[in-house]
């Protein structure tokens, strides 16, 4: 709710500060003193148009300040957004107009672009009369509203509608994604299948790169090492010149032998002997069994060289070691099988559209049915609410349309367009006169007549309608005596759930207010401004039987006065 709107420089407005109450809040005054002036001033604060033409003469700027209550879980939202806090659930707005034409907006001490403060707005005051700031008039609304108006029945329907539409909306991407990637797919095939190809039969090893690699330096020098082996094991084993190591050996330990039994001191180095005899036996074969398997094979050589060569194409192509060449393969293998997989994928989840795509019909024409019974029972209510308000040759209408859409769900034998919300796109009509066509709520022009439908259908609204201010400008318009004290009753009773702010020139409105304010313009020293007062007691009194008698207010013009607010209070008792 509002509770504190401080005005300075504003048009007629020098400086005030009113202190709004929960409830009926009643602003009077004569014609021209100012009351439509406060309404601007609010409408800028909560995002409309701040021109320079509001600035009072001789000043260089307007400030409007106002203060909030609000929970309103979208206005959290938005200053969640926007990173701005949100202490006690107040909310402390400030706009400053210059007569350079520019506007400066803070909220909770943030500086905002007017269009954030439009966005929170709209979810704190709605303004029905000569103004625009009207979200009844927006046919946007009107699906949201008559949802709203339909309760847990329409909830419970429209839960199914959304479950599918997601679903639905998924599996048309996911099938679009493939679709679009299937020719980047297929030129993936072709490669891929030709790497796997090409890895495969060459038929790596781990380490094969290495093998290949020592076994073609030995071919690449087998006499060299075959005669370093030949003359290794001749002087070991088979002396031709000389006697070979063996040979010597076996003759020093023969001459230890001998003298071993007479002198020790040789024993240790015949056991010595002994072994290292042995040691170079072992040597000696193993020299013959290398030296036999060397051989010059340049065929085999070709071979090796070859395969390194196939290795090594692989290597620098890829960039890649032989065992990463090795998973490289496993991986595109896999790539492939999901590539040859792709056309049988999009033709299962096609089927599964289809499916689905019948199930989300069923939904929304499940939704859209129930949608028709609710709007019939708003198109009742509301016309009874009018005709209590005088507007007997009024006609309301729920009009339900859909939008043709070659690419969305088929309905009655018709593409049409499917959201979470269903199909349905739901607008609002009315015929002030008989015979006269109906038209959409935003063509209604005379400013009482729009606010009484408007509070026809704010009074119906009221239990799900979540602005929790409510403005009234021209209500009384056209109207007087019963139909009068109906609409300040219908009035009294949508303040029971939200905050209402009404401008009237009806005194039996007025009597009804939970707070009265009086605008009244006054000229000092040649200059005019507009001043605002609580009125309470006897002040209210005369303001009222100045509305009922006009200038001259009699004893009796007093009397009918107070009997008007012992009235409004019984009315008002719950």
């Amino acid at each position: 709710m509002l509770l504190k709107l401080h005005i300075k420089d504003f048009a007629l407005i020098d400086d005030i500060e009113i202190t709004f109450r929960d409830g009926l809040n009643i602003l009077t005054g004569e014609t021209g003193a100012g009351k439509s002036i406060i309404i601007d001033a609010i409408s800028v604060i909560i995002g409309e148009r701040a021109s320079v033409e509001y600035i009072r003469t001789g000043k260089q700027s307007s400030i409007i300040e106002a203060v909030f209550d609000c929970k309103n879980i979208d206005v959290v939202k938005i200053l969640e957004e926007y990173g701005i806090e949100n202490e006690d659930n107040l909310l402390f707005i400030d706009r400053e107009i210059t007569v350079q034409g520019r506007s400066f907006c803070h909220i909770n001490g943030k500086i905002v672009p007017a269009s954030v403060l439009k966005r929170i707005g709209r979810h704190l005051i709605d303004i029905h009369g000569q103004h625009q700031h009207q979200s009844l008039l927006d046919s946007q609304n009107h699906l949201q509203l008559l949802d709203l108006f339909g309760a847990e029945d329409i909830v419970e329907a429209k839960k199914k509608v959304q479950e599918y539409y997601r679903e639905y909306r998924h599996l048309i991407k996911t099938i679009q994604d493939l679709d679009k990637n299937r020719t980047e797919f297929n030129r993936q095939k072709d490669r891929l299948k030709y790497e796997v190809d090409e890895i495969e039969k060459a038929a790596l090893k781990i380490d094969e790169d290495v093998l290949l690699e020592e076994e073609k330096q030995i071919l690449q020098n087998a006499e060299k090492i075959y005669q370093v082996l030949e003359k290794s094991y001749n002087i070991i084993y088979r002396g031709e010149d000389t006697p070979s190591i063996i040979d010597s050996i076996n003759t020093i330990i023969g001459g230890f032998e001998e003298i071993k039994d007479f002198y020790r001191p040789v024993c240790p180095h015949l056991d010595f002997l002994k072994n290292v005899l042995f040691e170079f036996e072992d040597i000696s074969y193993n020299l013959r069994m290398l030296k036999d398997s060397i051989e010059f094979d340049p065929q085999r050589l070709d071979e090796v060289q070859t395969r390194l060569d196939l290795i090594d194409r692989l290597r620098s192509k890829y960039n890649m070691s032989i065992a990463e060449l090795l998973d490289y393969k496993k991986q595109a293998a896999a790539k492939l099988d999901e590539v040859y997989n792709i056309d049988e994928e999009i033709d299962n989840l096609k089927a599964k559209l289809q499916n689905i795509t019948l199930k989300l019909a069923e939904k929304a024409n499940e939704l859209h049915f129930l949608r028709e019974k609710v709007a019939l029972k708003l198109e009742g209510d509301i016309s009874k609410e009018l005709k209590d308000l005088g507007m007997k040759n009024i006609k309301f209408s729920v009009n339900f349309t859909r939008q043709h859409d070659e690419h969305g769900i088929e309905i009655d034998n018709a593409k049409v367009k499917i959201s979470e919300e269903g199909f349905d796109q739901v607008e609002f009509m009315i015929s002030t006169n008989p015979g006269e066509p109906l038209k959409p709520l935003a063509k209604i022009i005379s400013g009482g007549e729009t606010s009484r439908i408007m509070l026809a259908m704010k009074n119906i609204m009221a239990k799900v309608d979540n602005i929790p201010c409510l403005i009234f400008d021209e209500i009384d318009t056209g109207i007087g005596g019963r139909t009068a004290q109906i609409v300040g009753e219908k009035l009294a009773m949508v303040a029971r759930s939200h905050q209402v702010l009404c401008v009237t020139h009806s005194p039996q409105i007025a009597s009804l207010g939970d707070a009265h304010f009086l605008i009244k313009k006054q000229t000092t020293d040649g200059i005019t401004s507009t001043k605002v007062s609580e009125l309470t007691g006897d002040e209210r009194i005369n303001e009222l039987a100045r509305m009922l008698g006009g200038a001259k207010i009699t004893d009796n013009t007093l009397a009918h006065a107070g009997e008007m607010l012992e009235l409004a209070k019984k009315i008002k008792k719950p």
